[in-house]
């Protein structure tokens, strides 16, 4: 078990001090690549770590896709099929959520089992067999192994779920004091047992004596405590407000407002949705995967606010207008997810493309003796992962991502200049912003702008050598 999780480690961390120390969901992950590798140990269909994956992430992406079929089933049966749909419809329409769905992040295992835990939390109580609360604290449960095991910051979904399905799905004083000591013993439980068994883990898979990786994380990130995410960048306290929900949401960001002005059924959802935006908007450093715990919640919001305007569009003009517009914005949003994100998000990882370029110039099967690449930062995190490099065993390339590499042979950065020796190979373009298009016959209206963002060097001796 060890040797898994330790060559799992090696392939998926990435080069960051810090997310090499709080990131231990490889451990999943690597448990699932051993189990490809078993299967596959003739190389039937999976031949690279680039295949591998492809693999892994499609694993993860069904997951995710599960929960979401999970949520929304749970939307059709309690709020009628047409909610379901346009719920559905919402999140086909986005564009964050598919992109980040089936990546290897924290983020996204924390994703598949909260929202598993808000169907829990949705799911109607007339007519079930057992007892209404079970299903609140089994999604307190889901909810608290979150926060022990994955994202520490899911307690701030954690609080207002329990708030709600504390004091109020209660019928008097005596039920609510019962329901307050189930639900606190079930979190505090949950939470002991799975950090005791990630600190168990991960002390010693890091060698330390005590390591508990989300504490370490809420310790770094506390703004009453190190506060040290800063380093990191900042962004305004609105930010998520005015720039990151209407990137993510799209239409449905108007849509839920609509949805908790005019639905009262959806009024809690957008409440706890609402809260854990305001709570994480105190943290300077801010990233739009922080805010996948409640995408669901804010479409099923939206997905309500659609359907009142079905229901009211024959009443007035005003609302058969709002309706139709309603429905252009989904289209709209479909057109912006498919011709402005994905085209900048192909185009904005060029240390991806610059590793791909040192492989077809450099061949390993034509190097002679050891090959040193050193990996700047900045292509680490634009697509130069491990699941890059070559597979083979006999691989005589050394990646390097250190900071000494006064001895490597070649180099992929954003440097525009190099000291004597190093000559650019090869120049890899990338996403830099976007703009209208002002040439007839102005489509499509908006263009990415692409320009250097990586150089591939090499040391002008093995040009000579080639010579």
């Amino acid at each position: 078990m060890t040797k898994i999780l330790a060559r799992a480690m090696e392939v998926v961390v990435n080069s960051n001090p810090v997310t090499k120390r709080v990131f231990r969901n490889e451990k999943i992950w690597g448990e699932l690549k051993h189990l490809v590798e078993t299967l596959n140990e003739e190389e039937t269909f999976a031949r690279t770590k680039m295949h591998y994956q492809v693999i892994m992430r499609m694993i993860l992406g069904c997951a995710s896709t599960f929960s979401l079929h999970k949520f929304h089933a749970v939307i059709g049966k309690n709020f009628g099929n047409d909610v379901a749909v346009y719920a559905s419809a919402l999140a086909l329409a986005q564009f964050h959520l598919a992109f980040y769905a089936s990546r290897p992040l924290p983020n996204i295992f924390a994703f598949a089992l909260t929202t598993f835990a808000l169907s829990l939390w949705l799911e109607e109580r007339r007519g079930l067999k057992i007892n209404s609360s079970v299903l609140d604290t089994l999604a307190i449960m889901v909810v608290s192994m979150v926060v022990a095991v994955f994202r520490c910051d899911n307690i701030l979904l954690l609080a207002p779920l329990g708030i709600h399905v504390t004091l109020f799905r209660v019928t008097d004083i005596y039920d609510a004091s019962l329901r307050i000591i189930a639900n606190v013993m079930a979190m505090v439980t949950v939470i002991v047992a799975f950090a005791y068994t990630s600190i168990t883990i991960d002390s010693r898979h890091w060698d330390q004596e005590y390591l508990w990786p989300e504490w370490e994380v809420l310790s770094f990130n506390n703004p009453m405590g190190a506060n040290r995410s800063h380093h990191y960048g900042t962004k305004p306290f609105l930010w998520y407000a005015y720039s990151a929900l209407p990137r993510m949401l799209l239409i449905a960001y108007p849509l839920s407002m609509y949805g908790f002005k005019h639905e009262r059924r959806c009024r809690s959802a957008f409440m706890i949705a609402s809260f854990f935006v305001f709570a994480y908007s105190f943290l300077g450093h801010k990233e739009l995967r922080f805010l996948f715990p409640v995408l669901p919640l804010f479409n099923f919001c939206a997905a309500c606010g659609m359907h009142r305007l079905n229901l009211n569009r024959k009443k007035s003009i005003k609302g058969n207008f709002l309706h139709a517009l309603a429905w252009m914005g989904v289209i709209v949003s479909c057109a912006v997810s498919i011709g402005v994100f994905a085209k900048a998000s192909i185009a904005n990882y060029p240390g991806g493309e610059a590793l791909a370029a040192f492989h077809e110039l450099n061949p390993e099967r034509d190097a002679s003796g050891h090959v040193r690449l050193h990996i700047d930062d900045h292509c680490a995190q634009t697509g130069a992962s491990r699941f890059g490099q070559a597979y083979h065993d006999h691989n005589v390339i050394l990646y390097n991502k250190r900071q000494d590499h006064e001895h490597d042979d070649w180099f992929i950065n954003e440097y525009e200049k190099m000291p004597k020796g190093y000559e650019i190979v090869r120049n890899i373009t990338g996403f830099i912003g976007v703009k209208l298009n002002k040439k007839f016959p102005f489509w499509p209206p908006i263009l990415v702008e692409k320009d250097v963002r990586v150089k591939v060097w090499r040391k002008r001796r093995i040009l000579e050598d080639e010579q």
